[in-house]
């Protein structure tokens, strides 16, 4: 319903005394401006009601900031996240995503200028596993163009390619929202040689098993076809610690194959 008033308010013709602009005085601007530099403005992706206040409540104890933490409603589902220092902030930033009841939580570093209407989500950071990779290609250079046809890279995991079990490789990608999530696919190496790759992806939760898009369940799927939600294209196998080896392409569609 607000959503709704604010888009016809913008639509709508204003007379001469509406349309005459309106200045705000610069008092306490740099401070105000500095304070809202230490915000995070969030929204959970979800299409079902949630219980904002114990998601709160969650948060703060998982962030262990207690009263450090300021969260404010600021319609729309949007919630802004104030810290008291920068470090806070980062430390937040750089270890989601974050998730309550299942559903998780989009997040991006506040701008000047955003309103309820203007501020957009359009990625999501996730690690992403690559698994079945050929030995030679589990590098941090082989990583950066992985995850570059995945959605823009934030990191190579160069600590994982040191230890004694690198069984796959680790990239951080911030993921398009508006795509399928990534099951797998062809990977070529530098001589030409193809070998076919499983992702799977770290803290996901809350994404449709006949689409592959984080925001909603199966059931309340809008693009999936009647087949897709019959035959579920995606399943837990996408989440990063779940038991067994992830399932490749070749094997996830010889299983639809024996089910139709």
């Amino acid at each position: 319903m607000e959503s709704e008033i604010l888009d016809r308010i913008q639509r709508m013709q204003l007379t001469a005394d509406e349309d005459e602009a309106i200045t705000v005085r610069p008092l306490r601007r740099k401070q105000i401006l500095e304070e809202y530099s230490l915000s995070l403005i969030g929204k959970f992706l979800t299409t079902r009601p949630i219980n904002i206040r114990a998601a709160k409540n969650l948060l703060r104890s998982t962030w262990k900031l207690g009263e450090d933490l300021k969260v404010v409603e600021l319609g729309n589902g949007l919630l802004q996240f104030k810290f008291a220092m920068e470090s806070q902030l980062n430390w937040v930033w750089s270890n989601g995503p974050w998730c309550f009841d299942n559903h998780i939580l989009a997040m991006r570093r506040w701008e000047k200028g955003m309103s309820t209407r203007t501020v957009t989500f359009t990625h999501l950071p996730f690690w992403i596993q690559v698994w079945d990779l050929p030995f030679d290609l589990i590098t941090e250079e082989a990583g950066h163009d992985i995850g570059r046809g995945l959605g823009k890279v934030i990191d190579v995991d160069c600590k994982a390619l040191k230890t004694d079990q690198a069984q796959f490789l680790r990239i951080k990608v911030e993921v398009p929202l508006d795509k399928p999530l990534r099951r797998g696919g062809p990977v070529v190496s530098p001589e030409g040689d193809e070998a076919k790759v499983a992702f799977r992806y770290e803290r996901l939760v809350g994404w449709c098993f006949a689409c592959g898009r984080i925001g909603h369940e199966c059931k309340e799927c809008r693009v999936a076809t009647e087949v897709e939600k019959w035959e579920k294209p995606y399943g837990e196998w996408l989440k990063a610690g779940t038991r067994g080896r992830p399932e490749t392409l070749r094997n996830n569609q010889r299983r639809s194959d024996q089910s139709r």
